[in-house]
């Protein structure tokens, strides 16, 4: 026969282990909670940019910004606010 005190020791060991287990899996549960809560968050903005990205080339595009090319001048004159400089001497 078991010693009865013997057995009520092994079962609050068991009952010890049981509760840190069970502490450890909830600390780790809350972390992915918030990892999740995170990349929700994440997910939300860069899918709030990837649809104002289309909206602002829409925008700009709706003014006419003219594309700037830069004008090869022939060598020996300039064009612009200097042409007019250069006239006088």
């Amino acid at each position: 026969m078991r010693d009865i005190y013997e057995l009520i020791r092994q079962r609050e060991t068991e009952i010890d282990r049981f509760q840190k287990e069970i502490g450890r899996i909830q600390k780790e549960l809350d972390a992915l909670r918030l990892t999740a809560k995170l990349l929700d968050d994440a997910n939300d903005a860069n899918r709030n940019v990837a649809a104002a990205v289309p909206a602002a080339v829409q925008e700009i595009a709706a003014y006419g910004v003219p594309q700037v090319t830069p004008a090869a001048a022939p060598v020996g004159q300039t064009s612009g606010a200097w042409a007019s400089a250069k006239q006088f001497p």
